[in-house]
């Protein structure tokens, strides 16, 4: 049988397409996870929400924490809270600074600042730059039961600062 070059290339091309589906379809939680990332950053929230729901269905925490910020932005608080809380008790930080975020306003729960206050500071104990942003806010602003302290919020803004320009480096 005598197979011309381009008939050979179409049937690799064809067979690659079919690995690559494949290959999407069997995508893990983390690698969902990615995806969605990507396609918010192309506006595809629809999109970013159903692969985030696919990794969040299968207890993968860092889906629950992003589908709950998700859900808080439109205005789902108590399924918000009800994510964030999952991924929080598996030790999260998205979902410790997601729930604390959501005691500290009041929403989808009592306000607590008590409370928020305890998940941000588990979440910095994991060297998490939006804990280290939620801190400065809170020295800066007083609240959650700590004093105004214009020094401390600007030490948490140069850690914030620091973790976000290590993410951006690792992205890459």
């Amino acid at each position: 049988m005598n197979t011309s070059r381009p008939h050979l290339f179409a049937r690799c091309t064809l067979w690659l397409g079919a690995l690559l589906t494949a290959a999407a379809v069997q995508a893990g939680p983390a690698e969902d996870v990615k995806a969605a990332d990507v396609a918010l950053r192309a506006g595809d929230l629809p999109l970013a929400m159903s692969l985030l729901r696919k990794a969040s269905d299968q207890d993968f925490p860092l889906a629950q924490a992003r589908l709950g910020d998700l859900l808080r932005a439109a205005e789902f608080e108590a399924e918000a809270v009800v994510l964030y809380k999952k991924a929080a008790d598996r030790g999260e930080p998205a979902g410790e600074v997601g729930l604390g975020r959501a005691y500290a306003d009041g929403a989808g729960v009592t306000k607590d600042p008590v409370l928020a206050l305890e998940l941000y500071r588990k979440a910095e104990q994991k060297k998490y730059g939006p804990a280290y942003d939620a801190l400065a806010r809170a020295y800066r602003t007083g609240t959650l039961g700590l004093a105004k302290d214009l020094e401390q919020a600007k030490a948490y803004d140069a850690k914030a600062a620091d973790w976000l320009k290590t993410q951006t480096a690792e992205a890459k």
